[in-house]
């Protein structure tokens, strides 16, 4: 637990499930999007295509989350009670 009351375990742990949720959601429109190509359905195709990148960009934002969960913790102050 960390002195002003976030416990850092937890907000790792929160993180990687965002983390995994992106990802199964990328792996699941990916295999939506073969679909629509082997249907000859371009107009979802598109859609599904820039959720694949929306998702992507999704992944690459969260990428070193635990660096930056670390570095926060280290450079939050210590609380003092008057």
């Amino acid at each position: 637990m960390h002195d002003v009351g976030m416990n850092m375990g937890q907000l790792a742990m929160s993180v990687k499930q965002v983390d995994e949720s992106v990802a199964l959601a990328r792996d699941w429109t990916h295999s939506l999007l073969h679909a629509t190509e082997a249907y000859d359905m371009p107009r979802i195709g598109k859609k599904l295509q820039a959720a694949l990148a929306a998702l992507d960009e999704a992944r690459e934002a969260l990428g070193g989350y635990e660096d930056a969960i670390e570095a926060d913790h280290n450079a939050v102050g210590t609380v003092k009670l008057v």
